[in-house]
């Protein structure tokens, strides 16, 4: 049987639905295998001519390099002239903010996203994606760029979900390519498990504040 091509709108609800109800959601297809054979291409031919810097945790004096937290590598894209191959993903990603404005009303201004690689062995333990001394960061988005990508690949986006008993749920989500995973930045603990082979994404957030004319400093996982 034919696989169900949805439309855009389709998948903005059906992630609107679970961050409504869950505070995650995901959906598959978000890119197609063209869409994402490209980005990858680009990613990793940036990241093999050393494009990529190592990933820090915090922000301006609290900035630090820890690799016992964090072992990415990151390339910070500019979402008003991002790279040729990903024009479809932002281009479908203004969309859908369009789409979460008109119906949660989140008053999403701005983005920060960035090409994510997790070389092998590497993870980013437990953390919430927002900084002290600021919470414009609303909703996270990771769009997986990995083809073939099985369990015991490793490199899981775990999410930490508080239950009303006081318990917590666990949800393990693998990097598959063309995957959408968005999140509540603020709300939501999480972490990526330690990746058996490397690990490529398009990673950042949605930002209900007006644009910054300084780049941020690598924080990300």
């Amino acid at each position: 049987m034919d696989a169900v091509v949805q439309t855009n709108e389709q998948l903005f609800e059906i992630l609107i639905t679970g961050i409504l109800t869950q505070g995650y959601a995901y959906a598959d297809d978000f890119l197609n295998h063209t869409e994402v054979q490209a980005i990858l291409e680009a990613s990793s031919r940036s990241f093999e001519q050393g494009g990529f810097s190592i990933a820090g945790i915090g922000k301006k004096q609290h900035y630090q390099l820890n690799q016992n937290i964090r072992g990415d590598h990151i390339q910070w894209l500019d979402h008003h002239n991002p790279p040729l191959a990903c024009l479809p993903f932002f281009d479908r990603l203004q969309e859908m903010i369009r789409y979460f404005n008109r119906n949660l009303y989140l008053g999403l201004r701005d983005m920060e996203l960035h090409f994510a690689v997790y070389p092998e062995g590497t993870f980013y333990k437990r953390h919430l994606d927002v900084f002290q001394h600021t919470r414009a960061r609303k909703i996270s988005v990771i769009c997986y760029l990995n083809f073939d990508w099985v369990p015991e690949d490793g490199g899981q986006l775990r999410i930490y979900l508080p239950q009303e008993d006081g318990t917590e749920q666990q949800v393990d989500l693998l990097p598959l390519a063309g995957r959408l995973v968005c999140f509540n930045s603020q709300s939501l603990e999480h972490e990526v498990l330690p990746a058996r082979r490397r690990r490529y994404s398009i990673t950042g957030w949605l930002k209900d504040e007006q644009p910054l004319f300084t780049p941020p400093l690598p924080g990300s996982y």
